[in-house]
């Protein structure tokens, strides 16, 4: 899957993955004589426009049918590569409202399998309230108390329902709310946040939840009685372990989420020695906790390992061997090289280059490739392709053009553009830079 953290990292720098490498026509077939079909079933938004190209043709504008692109590979070729531009989304930056619209590129083989789960986000925008759905909506209502946890100093309101989420979050540690969540019986989690010190870091932590099921849209919570969270809803302290942290990197620090079906929330941001665990009563079967542990040199350069558990025990991180990368020679489309072998005979393996770039006042648009090993049959280099010829993609990019620039090699266990599961772990290296288009 694509890594949000590489646009995140644009976004935060810039408001304060063809032609020319293995994009030909494989010489090995798919065996049998028949085609093979490839589908990519779009999770989250729809994309804007969708294009392909398969083996040596050229890109070609798609249509989707239920979020669904189908590809027939012919007999002989295996290579294809996937194009989507994704709505706009609106979120807010130092309390102003931006905008970030995301341009993507797959490129992979018959031989990385043959179904695919690319995401677009949802686009909905309410100001503080953070939400992930534009469907039917209801108001739910009600008040909420987390002042009983000691360290709690605000609280989280999340609805879901199926695929549909929605949240809103308060200003103090008691108060009431009111905000649109999707229509029907939803699954409510109120969450209690706060600070603590880790190694003399300040790190935004769960502290406390409380799980509510059927509950009406529209409708009060708790049927209108106030939601009190006291000691029975605390979360409790797990340890996090690292290994081979490589020499010269920072003390590393991990970002954790709780996921459930349709939505998830925040669990802990930058967490160093330990992080929080859900107490039973919030916990439904198919929930699971994510984990991306990170680690710094002096430079742009980074190590991360990730894993997800559906059990919020101890957790161990094991680090690849670091990677240095220059960055690419500056061209409105470059070539970036990811000449690393840490990864070497491992599955689940893809390259990502991303650029970055504004777009007018708190906006930014990002262009990221995904490319597989098979896809580059030996290659090291992965080239932005020209879509500009492809009605609704980027035009591309001016000289004069100030641009981010991201490169990530990333190994999952669950493969690549697959949803992540319950149980996975994985390991990446990453860096970036700045250059200004010729």
């Amino acid at each position: 899957m694509a890594r949000k953290r590489l646009a995140s990292a644009l976004v935060a720098c810039v408001l304060a993955l063809v032609a020319g490498c293995g994009g030909g026509s494989s010489s090995s077939g798919t065996g049998g004589g028949g085609p093979t079909t490839v589908t990519l079933t779009f999770k989250g938004g729809a994309p804007t426009v969708v294009a392909a190209r398969v083996g040596s043709g050229s890109f070609a504008a798609q249509a989707l049918s239920s979020g669904t692109l189908s590809l027939s590979i012919p007999s002989g070729t295996t290579n294809f590569e996937v194009a989507y531009l994704c709505p706009p989304i609106t979120y807010l930056s130092a309390g102003a409202q931006s905008q970030l619209t995301e341009q993507f590129v797959f490129e992979a083989t018959t031989a990385d399998g043959t179904s695919f789960s690319p995401t677009c986000p949802y686009t909905g925008f309410t100001g503080q309230t953070g939400t992930l759905f534009t469907g039917q909506t209801g108001t739910l209502m009600g008040s909420v108390d987390v002042s009983g946890i000691s360290g709690a100093a605000f609280y989280e309101v999340q609805a879901t329902n199926g695929t549909a989420s929605t949240s809103t979050e308060s200003s103090g540690p008691s108060g009431n709310f009111s905000f649109g969540a999707p229509s029907g019986n939803d699954r409510v989690e109120v969450v209690a946040y706060g600070t603590v010190m880790q190694s003399n870091v300040a790190t935004l932590m769960l502290f406390g939840a409380k799980n509510f099921n059927g509950q009406a849209v529209p409708g009060a919570l708790n049927g209108g009685s106030n939601v009190v969270l006291g000691a029975a809803d605390s979360a409790t302290q797990e340890p996090i372990t690292y290994n081979n942290i490589p020499s010269g990197y920072s003390a590393p620090s991990t970002v954790v989420n709780f996921n459930l079906s349709g939505g998830g929330f925040l669990d802990a941001l930058g967490s160093t020695t330990q992080y929080p665990a859900l107490p039973a009563g919030a916990v439904e079967p198919g929930d699971f906790y994510s984990f991306v542990a990170t680690s710094f040199n002096p430079g742009a350069q980074a190590v991360g390992a990730t894993l997800s558990s559906s059990t919020g025990g101890p957790v161990t991180f094991n680090f690849p061997s670091p990677w240095a990368y220059a960055g690419p020679t500056p061209a409105a489309l470059p070539t970036l090289n990811f000449a690393y072998s840490g990864f070497s005979g491992d599955s689940g393996v893809v390259d990502s280059a991303l650029l970055g770039w504004s777009a007018g006042t708190n906006a930014l648009n990002t262009f990221t490739v995904m490319a597989t090993p098979n896809f580059l049959h030996g290659s090291t280099g992965v080239t932005f392709p020209d879509l500009s010829s492809v009605p609704g993609f980027f035009q591309t990019l001016a000289s004069g053009t100030q641009v981010t620039w991201s490169a990530e090699v990333v190994q999952d266990s669950y493969g690549v553009l697959q949803t992540m599961p319950s149980s996975s772990t994985g390991a990446f290296v990453e860096t970036d830079g700045i250059f200004t288009v010729p």
